[in-house]
Parts: structure tokens; sequence; C-alpha cells
């Protein structure tokens, strides 16, 4: 499979629309750049193993990614004086054979556009997304209309745009002049470049009625609802104890039907509730011998991949163990790291757990039994509501 770096050109100012980096206001539920830092974490099964976020001189720290899938790299670098040395911080950092482009103005485009970007550059060695012109063009002079320009060879520009990334790192390394994209620079040099069909969601946002706009699509794009899981099984010697898919070293394990695992059924049932079908047992009935010493991590992100075949996706999730015995503080991180995996299957999400004791009282004080509550919160397509 053929490896790419994903630079998100975060740097500039956004001085057209004034007050804070456009970059950083608020779409939906998170900042601007996020939404295209999603869409570069979702393209990881696709090739992207880097992704370099430039963001503006002093303020890499404003940049969060979050939890990464393992192989998956995300290097934050500072931004230069233009567009063309924010660029080429970003490609200085790229390690990978191909590399994509794209402003982080533009929040919404399509993992489809990526993939359709990257099929053509593989294909005729590089790619920019283009879309037809739909109003009439005039030249003008002043407050003076010239006469009519022809738009049936004129094409807008878009972004990812693809390059080999030694040779866009090259051609931007000399350029003498700011240019207001790679694919410029590119021709200025005489390269070939190729072209697929862009998207007419893929506006930039650049002056304050674009913010309006994305801001107005970003709010109704997606619903959220919020779900709740509960599970409690004995605790019994001859049994593995494992939580959230890891083996904690015990001389009691959890009982069940599956491997007992109660902190992936609490979440699976948590998701489920929120989007609207049935429990976790009605699912995955304990009846059925497939299902005996089961690994529960496995059915949860069965689940996760269910929910998201209907378009919904987990958002963050928590959730409480009660336990005697044995001691789990240790083990909360690397659990943690462990589901959140599965949870958001490579996106980004929030997965936070805590361990509590029952305070030596009922059948979890007594080591009798463990028990777990969890919430999850999904968000879906309004259309699917």
């Amino acid at each position: 499979m053929t490896c790419w770096s994903c630079i998100i050109a975060a740097g500039g100012a956004g001085s057209r629309i004034g007050g804070a980096p456009k970059q950083m206001e608020i779409l939906g539920d998170c900042p601007m750049w996020k939404w295209s830092f999603k869409t570069a974490l979702s393209l990881f099964e696709d090739g992207v193993r880097e992704i370099i976020i430039v963001a503006p001189r002093g303020a890499s720290g404003l940049f969060d990614p979050g939890p990464l899938p393992d192989g998956l790299t995300c290097i934050v670098v500072e931004g230069g004086e233009t567009r063309r040395d924010s660029v080429l911080n970003g490609l200085m950092a790229a390690s990978c054979d191909l590399v994509l482009i794209h402003d982080a103005a533009r929040p919404f485009a399509s993992g489809e556009l990526f993939k359709r970007v990257m099929a053509g550059a593989c294909n005729n060695g590089t790619a920019i997304p283009l879309v037809p012109v739909s109003d009439a063009l005039k030249s003008v002079e002043g407050t003076r209309v010239k006469g009519v320009q022809e738009r049936s060879s004129v094409r807008l520009t878009q972004t990812p745009q693809a390059f080999p990334t030694e040779e866009i790192r090259n051609v931007i390394s000399i350029v003498d002049r700011n240019v207001p994209d790679e694919a410029e620079a590119w021709l200025l040099e005489g390269k070939f470049l190729s072209w697929v069909e862009g998207e007419s969601m893929n506006f930039k946002v650049t002056y304050p009625d674009d913010l309006k706009k994305a801001q107005k699509i970003a709010g109704s794009v997606f619903r959220k609802k919020t779900g709740i899981g509960y599970d409690i099984h004995p605790l019994a010697p001859g049994r593995p104890f494992i939580l959230g898919g890891i083996h904690v070293p015990f001389s009691l394990g959890i009982s069940g039907h599956s491997d007992g695992d109660l902190l992936c059924h609490a979440l699976a049932d948590a998701i489920l509730g929120a989007s609207g079908m049935p429990d976790i047992g009605t699912i995955f009935p304990a009846f059925e011998e497939r299902y005996k010493n089961i690994n529960s991590l496995s059915l949860l992100s069965e689940v996760v991949q269910m929910v998201a075949s209907k378009g919904i996706s987990v958002e963050s999730a928590d959730a409480v163990i009660t336990a005697q015995v044995p001691r789990l503080a240790g083990w909360i991180e690397e659990i943690s790291r462990n589901v959140g995996k599965v949870l958001f299957q490579g996106g980004c999400g929030d997965f936070s757990m805590r361990a509590k004791s029952g305070e030596f009282s009922g059948p979890v004080g007594n080591g009798e039994v463990i028990a777990c509550w969890a919430v999850a919160t999904v968000k879906m397509s309004d259309l699917l509501i």
C-alpha cells in the first residue's frame, strides 16, 4: 500500500474574517481545523500514516490531536510568514513518498474526495480537485465592465492536492513568490498536473459570510444522543479477569457466558441505547454456543461497526467500575487506551474510566461481584433521526 503524509495547512491569520484565526472557530462541536483532521484520520486504512498540522506561530499547543491508532503519527509544526513558508515547513516534516496538502479552511472536504485525489495521484503522479464555474464571468476595469470571459475551459481549484513529496518540497523551496496554492508553483515549473472532480461543499472559509454559512452547515449536520449501560458479574475461581480486553492477573476471574468483560458489555449497551438499537443480550444471545468465552472487546468492536453502518459514530464515553478486589488503579491507563482504539476506530473521541471500591458493603464490598456503569454519546446525521 502507498504511504501518504497529509499536511493540514492551518497556519494562517484569517485576517479577512477578523478576530481569532478562522481555523480555531468552532464549527458544530470542534474547531474548524479538526474537521479536516478527522477526515485525514479516517483514511488510515487507505494509507495515510502521517498527519502534519501546520499551526500559527506560537499556537502549537492549541492543536491537540487526541488518541491515534497504532501506526499513525501526528506532528504539529509552526507556520511561517506566508502560505508558501508554512507549507514548506510542513513538507520538511513529511516522511512518506506521497503527500496530500489540504487547507484547514475547507472543513467539508469529504473522505471520498480525498480518496479520489489519492487515486488520481497514484495513476498520474499528481492530482488536484477542480469544480466547474457556474456563474457567468466578466472582466472589469474599475467600475466599468469591459467584456465577457469564456468559462467552459476554466475551473475553480480546491484542496487536497497530491504530489510526490520530494518533488513538491523542491518546487516550493525554489518558488520566488507567495503562491495561492501548491498547484500554481508546480505549474510554474512546467510540470504535468492531473485533476479530478471536486465537490461543491468543499468551499473555502475566507470571509465572514463564509464562516456563517459553515457554522450553519455544521450545526445542522449532526445531532447527539446519550445512552446508559450497566452490567454486573460474579467473581469466580478458574476464570480469567479481563477488563477492556486486558488480562489482569488475579486469583479470581469474572464469570459469564463470554469472557465476562463487563466493561465492554456496559459500553456496548450504552452505544446501542443511544443509537436506538436492542441491547447486547438481544444481539449476542447468551444461549448461543458461538458466544461462549468469546472476546468481548471483539463484540464491542462489532457494535461500533454496526452503528457506523447506519451513519452513527461514538463521540465520547465514560465508565465507572465498582470492585473491592482486585485493585485496578494501576491498570486504568492501559485499559482506557485499549478500549479507546475500539470505540473510535481510528477517529477522534474521548474515553475515560475510573475504579471505585465497594467500601466493604454489599456484594461488591464483599468481593462477590464486580459492576460497571457506562455512558456513551453518539452523533448521527439529522437525516437518520
